[in-house]
Order: structure tokens, then C-alpha cells, then sequence
């Protein structure tokens, strides 16, 4: 792999911000073609932007405002019809279609999007890399809130850098259960500039991630121990006050819990299982003592579509509703012309439950006999709850928490398995179906699994982890009828770009 970082500087940092809340003059950001890195990071305000910079470059549309959350990655989890995705637009027929549903990894709009996306990953770790190196050789008295603040960006930073090749070597390396050996796929980079980019075992890379997101939590502790995280004041708070930056809108960036279900979500991956017990289990018991991470029905029933209550973190994409409306085009007065997204065996994932599941509810619209993909669509209310579920893209929620404990503890002691399970069937209403409660009571451990994965897949439509979900586990992934995709090389791991400009 190439040369990287050529120039000590800073291109992407400074577009816009993560929230548009003009009130707030830690967020008033000016656009700039460049900034010498000696003046974006010449006060704590600069880091501040640098770090809000990174946030805005997460939320485009190659990475997660669609491709690697409802987009390109869903499609290899084969989230949607081919009929649907094949009637959807000419990016959509040619990329996916073509390249995805066909295994044409060489599709001209296919392998160039892939490569988009890996460069776009590896500009935002590049700038992790930039400001966690600055930062640490900082005196905390050039911050705002002193060692506070100095910590809090800085653990962000580690904890983004961990996340984003974390989901780099989901895509482009094989997983743990496909035995990958010593084979080496992909670097983990910490240093700015990288002008050698090594790849790396698939345990060196998890290895990596899961050191940093634990130093990550010693730094984000102090921020984020100090204050409450109920949904209130993770999203919806506004503020002009003067510690706006450290203690409001905490949803929208990698805090401490969120950073703490992304190790619990690497363990399991890494098939440490104790380890994501441990750290799953510490943001139960935080939430059974707080009650912090829960749906509000009043958010729903005004326009909460995303459910955001239960989301520890999730990038805010104000142009996602732009995105997702390529492909549900229902602007044609002839609902013949209509375009959209259709979820894939969508009655058999809800098992006739979902008249009482919101997820059925709230995530497909009945479309002239077919349930299309809504969960992205515009709720066109203008409250709270809508303005902030229009624009969230849910990255990590808690309900992922208590599936990580549930398959860490199975094996172990069934019933507690089965109460986490509970809980988030509990929260998405499904419980209040004798089927749904039915299945979980009567699971056995040799049943327990295919329960548990269900309702992942029910969770996950239209949030990317179905694939990883299929990946992780090896096992075949279910496509329309009893088609299948099993988990070989061929088709699940991504081909890393063969271009020289990709870490730039």
C-alpha cells in the first residue's frame, strides 16, 4: 500500500459541522480550502473543529449516511429485494445489482464506489491520527475545561481511529470464524503522517482496535461520568451555555458508553467472549440503574422513526433523507413508475408478529401491496423528535448491548440470556405478541441462537450489522426464498483497492 500524507495538512476538516446549531460559537466553523496544521490546533478551539470535522466527513454518503450503514453494506446483506434494488435508479442497478447480487467485483461502478469508501475511512483516520498526535504533547491549560476537555477530544479520536478500521477490516478481511491465519489484509494505522502502510493479521488489527478503545474509555470516563445520558440530553438539549461542547449532545459523538459497546462489539467479534460479557454487562447494569437508554413512546408517536432513545451514538447526516430518496422515488403520479427499497423475506423475519412490533411498524410502508423501506424517509412534522430522527443515522444502540450479553451467556445460564432478549422485544413492543414471548420462553440452547438472530435481523434493517452479523457467525446468510449466500471468500470479503491514492 502507498504513500500517505504527503502534506501536513488539513483538507477536510474544516467544511462544516456535526450539528446545525448556529447559537453555539464553539460550532460557528468557516469553510477553508487549507489550515497549516500549527494554526488549526494553535488554541483548544481548534481542536474542537478538528474534531467536529472528522464527525461531518463520517456522515457523507460513502460512508456512513449510506454506504456502510442502510447502503452498499446492506446490500451484501442482502437487506433488500434484487427486484427492488434492480428497479431503483441507474447507481443502483449498475452498482449493486450487477455488482453485488452477480459477484462482479469488477463492475465499473462497483469497484470504484469500494474504493471510495476506503479512501474516505482512511482520510478520517488520517485526521484522528493528526489531532491524537498533537493532543497528547498539549498542556491541558490551553483548553477551555483544562484536562477535561483535553481528554474527552482526545479519547474521541482514539475511539473514531478504533471504530473505522474496525469496520475496514469487517469489510476487507476475512473474520475470525472464517480461520483467517497469518494471512495479512489490512494495515491499522496510528501514526500521521503513514507513508507506509504495512497489512496486518486480522488478531493484530483486533488487537489494535480493542487497545485503543480501552485507553479510549480511561480518557472518556471523567467527561462523560459527570453527567446524565438520557436521550433528553444526549440529542435534544439546545444550549448556548458555555459547557455546551462537554455535557450536551453527547449522542452525536463517541462517548464513553458508546465507546464502551464498540469493545463489547469487537470482543465478540475477536471471539473474546468474556471480555464482551464483561463490557456489555457494565452498560446493562448502568442502564438498569439509570434507565438512560430507553424508547419513549411520546418521541415515537411524534416522529422518534429512529427509536433514537436507545442510541448511544449516531451521526447526524443532513443529507441522508437526499440519499435514501434516490432510490425510494415516489414522485411519479403513476404508482406503476414508483421506485423504492423492499425488505427482504420481510414476513418470514416477523413471523406474522408484526402488527405488534414497531420495527414492522415504523421501519415499512405499505406501498400498493409491498412494504417498502421507510425507516430514512422524512417524517414531515416540524417537533423535536422528528427533527432529530429524521437526520440520525443510528451507529451503535443499546438493544446491540443486550444481544452481545445474550450470545456471551447462553451457553452459560440460559435464562439470563433470555431476559436480555425480552428486554429489547420488550422495547420494541414484539413482547406484547404471545408468539414472540412464546419463542424465546421455549428456547433450548441448541434453539436459542436462531431466536436471538431473528430479532438481530428485525433490529438491524437498514443499520449495516446484518452482514457482519452473517460474517462473524460464518453462517449462510438467507436471501429471498431459500436462496442463501454462504460465507466464502468470494463473496463476503472485499477486494482492497489496487490504486496508490487511497490513503491520501
Amino acid at each position: 500500500m502507498g504513500k500517505v500524507m504527503r502534506k501536513y495538512r488539513l483538507l477536510s476538516l474544516l467544511i462544516l459541522v456535526l450539528f446545525a446549531y448556529s447559537c453555539n460559537s464553539w460550532l460557528d466553523v468557516k469553510p477553508e480550502d487549507e489550515l497549516d496544521e500549527s494554526d488549526m490546533f494553535a488554541s483548544g478551539d481548534g481542536y474542537r473543529h478538528a474534531l467536529n470535522g472528522i464527525y461531518y466527513g463520517m456522515s457523507g454518503q460513502t460512508l456512513y449516511g449510506e454506504d456502510l450503514t442502510w447502503g452498499l453494506v446492506d446490500v451484501f446483506g442482502r437487506t433488500y429485494t434484487t427486484y427492488s434494488v434492480y428497479g431503483s435508479g441507474n447507481r443502483a442497478l449498475a452498482m449493486f445489482y450487477y455488482g453485488v447480487y452477480l459477484n462482479n467485483w469488477d463492475n465499473d461502478q462497483l469497484e470504484p464506489e469500494i474504493e471510495s469508501i476506503w479512501e474516505s475511512a482512511y482520510k478520517m483516520v488520517a485526521n484522528c491520527n493528526n489531532l491524537i498526535q498533537n493532543i497528547s504533547k498539549e498542556d491541558s491549560d490551553k483548553f477551555a475545561y483544562k484536562e477535561r476537555e483535553q481528554k474527552m477530544i482526545w479519547g474521541e479520536a482514539l475511539a473514531l481511529r478504533a471504530f473505522i478500521q474496525f469496520d475496514m477490516l469487517r469489510l476487507f478481511a476475512a473474520s475470525p470464524a472464517m480461520n483467517p491465519g497469518a494471512t495479512k489484509y489490512i494495515p491499522y494505522i496510528s501514526e500521521y503522517p503513514s507513508y507506509v502502510s504495512i497489512p496486518l493479521t486480522v488478531d493484530s488489527c483486533l488487537n489494535s482496535a480493542i487497545r485503543d478503545l480501552k485507553a479510549a474509555r480511561e480518557l472518556l470516563w471523567k467527561a462523560d461520568s459527570a453527567t446524565t445520558f438520557t436521550a433528553q440530553r444526549r440529542f435534544e438539549t439546545s444550549s448556548s451555555d458555555d459547557d455546551f461542547f462537554l455535557d450536551h449532545k453527547r449522542g452525536y459523538r463517541l462517548n464513553y458508553h458508546a465507546a464502551t459497546a464498540i469493545l463489547a462489539r469487537v470482543c465478540l467479534y475477536a471471539q473474546r467472549v468474556d471480555e464482551a460479557y464483561q463490557y456489555a454487562k457494565e452498560l446493562i447494569d448502568y442502564n438498569t440503574a439509570t434507565n438512560s437508554f430507553t424508547v419513549k413512546y411520546s418521541s415515537v408517536k411524534d416522529g422518534d422513526i429512529k427509536l433514537y432513545g436507545d442510541v448511544l451514538w449516531g451521526v447526524e447526516s443532513l443529507d441522508v433523507i437526499e440519499y435514501i430518496n434516490v432510490y425510494n422515488n415516489l414522485t411519479d403520479p403513476s404508482p406503476y413508475k414508483h421506485t423504492y427499497l423492499i425488505t427482504t423475506n420481510l414476513d418470514e423475519i416477523f413471523e406474522g408478529e408484526g402488527t405488534k412490533d414497531m420495527r414492522y411498524k415504523k421501519w415499512q410502508n405499505n406501498s400498493s401491496g409491498e412494504y417498502r423501506f421507510s425507516k430514512y424517509e422524512k417524517y414531515d412534522a416540524d417537533n423535536t423528535a422528528a427533527n432529530i430522527s429524521n437526520y440520525l443515522v443510528p451507529l451503535v444502540r443499546m438493544s446491540e448491548v443486550y444481544y452481545i450479553a445474550a450470545e456471551a451467556i447462553y451457553k452459560k445460564n440460559l435464562d439470563e440470556a433470555k431476559g436480555y432478549l425480552r428486554a429489547v422485544k420488550q422495547s420494541r413492543y414484539a413482547s406484547y405478541n404471545s408468539l414472540s414471548l412464546d419463542k424465546v420462553n421455549n428456547a433450548t440452547e441448541g434453539t436459542f441462537m436462531d431466536v436471538l438472530i431473528n430479532d438481530m435481523r428485525r433490529e438491524w434493517i437498514g443499520e449495516g450489522q446484518i452482514f457482519y452479523l452473517y460474517k462473524r457467525l460464518k453462517k449462510d446468510m438467507p436471501f429471498e426464498g431459500n436462496e442463501v449466500v454462504p460465507i466464502e471468500a468470494k463473496y463476503v470479503i472485499w477486494p482492497v483497492p489496487d490504486t496508490e491514492t487511497n490513503l491520501k
